[in-house]
């Protein structure tokens, strides 16, 4: 009941202050969405942070499907108080209730704006909207590179300077913030997020630099039990000892990334392109890079697009060991081990698709995905593309179809 509180508390404050208050605005967004996977060796699913996958042509309809509500109340000139709930299918709590803003917003100049409270940083194109699928020509951010970052919201600040510059505007972006992600087995406790991005939009086209360095534990009793096994003196692996604190370690785990990204507008065409690398000292925040790119046409209320993308891990193999005479059964359950860890998962995205904006606040889309495995297809995950232990011979391919209903209010 505590959860559904958070949901329906907005919708309260607006009833009940609605008479008495000036300056109160409330709104919202969802999207009603079916996915379905027509592989039967792996399951497909929309993002790593939902709870069930698509196989063998099931349809499904907890992947996309969101209800976000948003009251915001201009308390004075210059501050104002927002706060946005969010109902989806979460990894760990499922269609439960969730705070994605509450911030204090303050504009002490007409060139600065700062805002104090749960926020996500703007570091890529679509961090501050990713969930809300009406702002997107796609069902959802390319999975390419979204798939590697969440997005989640943080406790903390974020400062913004705008200015003209160079014949357009010139915005730039600095934040810090900390949080906390529940996992199946699990969480990771982000201690620190320091994040600056730089803008520059001139009419259609808008250029954008992102760059954040992180601080973070990772705590999973299983995983680090496992570890611990490994580095005793009677363990199978021969080095699991000295290499696993120095390439594996799950606190202090420390992490950066660049994002940059361009849209640009002419007409009905749009060109939206981003990429990103990423890097740190432990293999939970593995040495990877990704990109895509995305065209889209519109024809009245018709918009057809395209995208391609991928991504590629360049982190190198723990190189574990099984102790010498150990049997090939050991052998292989080390370099498989090995092999998880190193996360080799690179992939090509190609999508195709069809926006129809049948009203001005909603907006039907029908998007076909290929992916294609490009680095590994026979070590088991548990990704956008679940492979289990003992699955039937996978080609590396996988397809997915999506439906959607987007709409705000």
């Amino acid at each position: 009941m505590r959860r559904w509180r958070a949901l329906l508390t907005p919708l309260a404050i607006l009833a009940m202050s609605g008479a008495y208050a000036e300056g109160l605005q409330f709104g919202g967004f969802g999207s009603l969405s079916a996915y379905r996977g027509d592989q039967n060796v792996v399951a497909v699913r929309p993002g790593e942070r939902v709870k069930n996958a698509s196989q063998d042509g099931q349809w499904r309809w907890d992947g996309d499907t969101v209800l976000g509500a948003q009251v915001g109340w201009q308390m004075l000139e210059q501050l104002e108080l927002v706060w946005q709930v969010q109902l989806r299918d979460d990894l760990v709590d499922r269609f439960s209730p969730s705070t994605e803003w509450a911030y204090l917003g303050w504009r002490p100049s007409a060139d600065w704006s700062v805002r104090l409270g749960r926020q996500p940083l703007p570091i890529f194109l679509h961090s501050e909207t990713r969930r809300v699928g009406f702002a997107h020509t796609t069902v959802r951010p390319m999975a390419a590179v979204y798939g590697l970052n969440g997005s989640e919201p943080v406790d903390g600040i974020n400062a913004s300077w705008s200015n003209p510059a160079l014949g357009g505007n010139l915005t730039l972006d600095l934040g810090a913030g900390s949080n906390s992600v529940s996992l199946p087995r699990g969480r990771v406790d982000t201690k620190s997020l320091l994040a600056s991005t730089l803008r520059w939009q001139r009419e259609g086209l808008s250029l954008r630099m992102g760059l954040a360095s992180y601080r973070f534990d990772l705590h999973e009793a299983s995983l680090e039990a496992q570890f611990e096994a490994l580095k005793q003196p009677g363990s199978p692996c021969s080095n699991c000892a000295s290499v696993l604190p120095e390439r594996a370690r799950t606190r202090d785990i420390e992490g950066h990334l660049i994002n940059i990204g361009l849209n640009w507008e002419s007409g009905d065409w749009t060109l939206t392109a981003e990429a990103m690398q990423r890097g740190g000292n432990s293999i939970f925040s593995a040495e990877i890079g990704a990109w895509y790119a995305l065209v889209a046409r519109r024809f009245g209320q018709l918009t057809p697009y395209f995208s391609v993308g991928a991504s590629r891990y360049s982190e190198a193999p723990l190189g574990l060991q099984a102790k010498a005479g150990s049997g090939p059964g050991t052998v292989q359950a080390i370099a498989g081990f090995d092999r998880r860890l190193q996360s080799p998962w690179g992939r090509r995205v190609e999508l195709l698709g069809l926006r129809w904006d049948f009203t001005e606040k909603a907006a039907l889309k029908f998007q076909y995905e290929h992916w294609t495995a490009t680095q590994d297809s026979s070590t088991p995950h548990d990704g956008e593309i679940r492979l289990t232990a003992g699955s039937p011979v996978w080609d590396g391919k996988a397809q997915m179809l999506t439906v959607s209903l987007d709409f705000v209010f």
